[in-house]
């Protein structure tokens, strides 16, 4: 059988590329794992067909096995715009499943600038913070760009005259009102453990990203927009995790919680009712989980930190609040994973003839003849 005579460079760099280093070459297919040493040492060549299954894998053209010299990591301009987040490098210490969504991430974001761009549409260029750095001018300055007064806010709890117990309404909504207005295009991973990252931004002059991880709960990913929307503004690409305590997190989270849950409005809001009760409203009210209701509780003086340690220790266990992760309707969760935005422009093109239908099942991963689902989805009042 004819084999392909690759670089064996290119074999170790394309795998690196793919994240699967440090431990992670056990995540790979059988027959990928048991001869890539081989390849890389140039022991032995890989077949054609196995070479295509490693392309497939390593998500890079079959072309690039057989260049003469790696390319550096940030010089890749047919596949991703490499960016260092917040000083890591990502292939160096990150799992391939996130590295995969973040370059699928950029991909779509230079899909989106090139159609916009075909279609005469007009982009928000997004527009760092400049003035005194706290959360109070921040978060102000989020509200007015976004143009959202707390009066809408809080209409979203109901949707088709029934409670969105569950705030899928908030979420929804924040994320399509920040691409409109702010020109941040916002996805959601798809296989990315919760402990490994919550939220990631990647910060670019023009359409920069927001990616959430799609396995926290609704809640989870609210507030982590609004975390990480606090990191583009003041120009930083970040992946957040557990590093809670770190200054610029902490920082992050504060002005997340003043703009979802204003201080002066909590304050207005605290009427007399037993206090788990209170929780609950005040959740609701803001589209929040109760957790940031005490945390902001904590944070205006209204209760001690031994009640907010009780609370939290007895009563919020993050395990009980997940999202159910890849189940439930498969178009919404394309559509949760891609963003609504990309889905919409993309389907446009389709319809204007600007792309056709090998384009567009590349660019959303669906067969053409489902474009019609996710259009009765997108604009026929299906979430």
């Amino acid at each position: 059988m004819a084999v392909a005579r690759i670089n064996k460079d290119m074999m170790y760099w394309a795998r690196k590329y793919a994240g699967y280093v440090n431990g992670y070459e056990n995540e790979l297919p059988k027959d990928i794992r048991d001869k890539y040493e081989s390849w890389e040492s140039g022991e032995k060549f890989p077949t054609w067909i196995q070479l295509r299954n490693v392309s497939k894998k390593y998500k890079v053209p079959t072309a690039f096995f057989f260049m003469k010299n790696p390319p550096e990591y940030n010089l890749i301009p047919t596949l991703v715009n490499y960016r260092k987040l917040d000083g890591d490098n990502i292939y160096e210490n990150n799992s391939p499943f996130l590295i995969d969504n973040i370059h699928t991430s950029e991909n779509r974001r230079e899909i989106f600038i090139e159609l916009s761009e075909d279609m005469d549409e007009t982009i928000p260029s997004f527009e760092r913070f400049e003035g005194k750095i706290n959360k109070y001018n921040i978060a102000s300055f989020i509200r007015e760009k976004l143009d959202v007064s707390l009066d809408t806010q809080k209409s979203w709890l109901k949707k088709d005259n029934r409670k969105d117990k569950y705030h899928y309404n908030f979420l929804n909504n924040w994320k399509e009102i920040i691409t409109e207005k702010m020109g941040v295009l916002i996805f959601e991973t798809y296989d990315v453990d919760i402990e490994e990252m919550r939220g990631l931004c990647i910060y670019h002059d023009n359409v920069p990203i927001i990616l959430l991880n799609g396995k926290d709960s609704v809640n989870g990913r609210i507030f982590s927009l609004f975390h990480e929307l606090t990191h583009l503004l003041l120009g930083e690409s970040a992946i957040c995790g557990d590093d809670l305590e770190r200054d610029i997190e902490v920082f992050c989270n504060a002005v997340s919680g003043e703009f979802l849950v204003p201080e002066k409005d909590l304050t207005k809001n605290l009427h007399n009712m037993p206090f788990d009760e209170l929780l609950k409203d005040l959740s609701n009210l803001y589209g929040v989980s109760e957790h940031v209701i005490l945390r902001r509780l904590l944070d205006s003086n209204k209760i001690t930190k031994n009640d907010y340690d009780l609370k939290t220790d007895y009563e919020f266990i993050p395990s009980s609040n997940k999202s159910k992760g890849n189940s439930g309707n498969y178009y919404r969760n394309m559509i949760k994973y891609n963003g609504k935005p990309f889905y919409s422009l993309v389907l446009s093109a389709y319809e204007l003839g600007i792309i056709n239908g090998s384009d567009f099942s590349k660019f959303t991963g669906l067969k053409l003849n489902q474009a019609p689902i996710i259009e009765e989805m997108l604009y026929g009042g299906e979430q």
